[in-house]
């Protein structure tokens, strides 16, 4: 919310997170040294984890520019090598630090800090700082995060922490309300992909919950389901419209490319880097360098002709584009591992539901 600060991936907050991570670091290895021992909790994700840093490693070693590929690209310093280690390094010391009850602490953490998000974006939409921006604040709002699909993609991911508690041991109203708010934000969003991001989590959460145990998670899910109805009837925000006229005045319409448009020329695209360069990219972070050499013609027919694309606007696309097959396998074997894990714990818990309910043995 500061004012010289306006996106989620700024070199002020990247730097941050850095430093915060150097503090981290420092105290885990001062806990070590006290404790006389290593100090590392071994889990799932740790085999995935070191194989997608190696592709992405790999893919560093060829890059057309290994300083974006480091840093990450100009302005964001996000997404290169070194973030990526810093990432991975921070869930290993989240899950070999933390205790299952310091954990609760931090999931409020979050919950907390997204209701100061979800609220501003939905004072953004009834027009609180739309004097501020260039952009149409108000048909779009973009938070503290400075873009829609990004606060959108916040929010989708946060949720179902907000849904969990609803059907915890707790009565507390709470959880209910973030819910709504959170929803209703990501509906002023107009965010196509955090839509079906959510409709996703949505089927996937409550099904799985409603399939294990569905007499306790049933009114919850009908709270839940109503609300997200009749706030969206009263809002009468159409979720896939993007407006394809934007008229700063009759005289002189400027038309505007519908965003799925604009998005297939930028994936054809990305598409002819993958082919010229399938194995290992052209370095974590180039898109924007690598993308004009194989820029479709047809993008020059699009009101974002004149536009600096430095992502692909798909983040399978992206990965195959900046760093090949191997960097796309690495990232897919992150999400299947989770996928797997996910569901074979699901499995277990029915069991030992299951096994509970057995009548003991005379």
């Amino acid at each position: 919310m500061a004012p010289w600060t306006y996106e989620l991936f700024e070199f002020n907050k990247i730097m941050l997170t850095f430093f915060l991570a150097t503090v981290i670091m420092a105290a885990w290895l001062v806990k070590m040294i006290l404790a006389k021992k290593f100090i590392f909790r071994h889990t799932f994700w740790d085999w995935p984890l070191v194989i997608f840093l190696a592709t992405q490693f790999l893919s560093f070693l060829v890059s057309i520019d290994q300083g974006t590929s480091w840093w990450g690209y100009y302005g964001r310093f996000n997404g290169g090598l070194l973030s990526l280690i810093v990432y991975a390094f921070l869930y290993w010391a989240w899950v070999s630090n933390l205790s299952l009850h310091s954990r609760r602490y931090v999931l409020h953490s979050l919950l907390a800090g997204a209701t100061v998000a979800a609220g501003y974006g939905i004072a953004q939409h009834y027009g609180i700082d739309d004097q501020l921006w260039v952009q149409d604040v108000k048909n779009r709002v973009f938070s503290t995060l400075g873009q829609p699909n990004w606060l959108a993609a916040y929010l989708t991911a946060i949720l179902p922490l907000a849904w969990f508690f609803t059907i915890s041991k707790s009565k507390s109203p709470l959880p209910y309300f973030l819910s709504l708010i959170f929803t209703l934000c990501l509906l002023f969003t107009k965010s196509r992909s955090g839509l079906i991001g959510f409709g996703t989590a949505f089927a996937i959460f409550w099904g799985l919950n409603l399939w294990q145990q569905r007499r306790k998670v049933l009114k919850p899910f009908l709270l839940i389901s109503s609300s997200l109805i009749l706030i969206t009837v009263l809002t009468k925000i159409p979720a896939s419209r993007v407006d394809q006229v934007n008229q700063v005045d009759q005289a002189a319409p400027i038309l505007i490319s519908e965003s799925g448009e604009i998005r297939k020329v930028v994936w054809r695209g990305a598409l002819e880097i993958w082919r010229h360069y399938p194995i290992l990219g052209t370095g974590p972070e180039t898109f924007a360098y690598a993308y004009y050499w194989f820029r479709p013609r047809e993008h020059n027919d699009l009101s974002e002709w004149d536009f600096l694309y430095n992502k692909a606007h798909n983040e399978y696309l992206n990965f195959a584009a900046n760093t090949g097959t191997v960097g796309l396998t690495g990232y897919l074997i992150l999400i299947v591992s989770f996928v797997i894990w996910s569901f074979t714990k699901i499995i277990n818990l029915q069991r030992s539901l299951k096994i509970r309910k057995l009548p003991a043995r005379q």
